[in-house]
């Protein structure tokens, strides 16, 4: 009787450390598993607000594989959507793009002082035709978004 409890004893405390060094030789053979492991880079924007609009304007720009912005994106109803390309930029001067969601014929772009941080409407064409209520001057602050 004895040394059937000193058996059993035995066999319940083998089968633990085998459970255990069962999970030490897992972890061995997943560290040399070769993980990938891919970090985002944040999109650099801004953030605009205007005393006499309600809300704010938010923005992001893609660069192309030259670093040079090319894309133009806005947030609308809480997503990001393309709303135009890039037209003009001087870099650390102005950037102009277009928002096709003020004028879907892409005759309006913004421009962005990056000095001052001021976004200004403005007309890339003046048509007679297309018609379109011109949107307030915002006052911006840069940002980065993470997604």
């Amino acid at each position: 009787m004895f040394f059937k409890l000193f058996s059993d004893n035995i066999f319940k405390k083998i089968i633990v450390y085998l459970k255990m060094l069962k999970k030490i030789i897992l972890i061995i053979l997943f560290s040399f598993y070769n993980f990938h492991i891919y970090a985002f880079e944040p999109y650099s924007g801004i953030s605009c607000h205007s005393d006499s609009v309600k809300g704010k304007e938010e923005y992001f720009f893609k660069h192309d594989e030259n670093h040079i912005y090319a894309t133009a994106y806005k947030r609308v109803n809480g997503q990001f959507i393309k709303v135009g390309n890039v037209v003009g930029q001087k870099v650390s001067s102005f950037l102009l793009f277009e928002d096709i969601t003020i004028d879907k014929n892409l005759n309006f772009a913004w421009h962005l002082d990056m000095v001052t941080k001021n976004l200004k409407p403005f007309i890339l064409t003046l048509d007679g035709k297309n018609k379109f209520e011109m949107p307030e001057k915002y006052d911006c602050i840069s940002k980065n978004f993470w997604f």
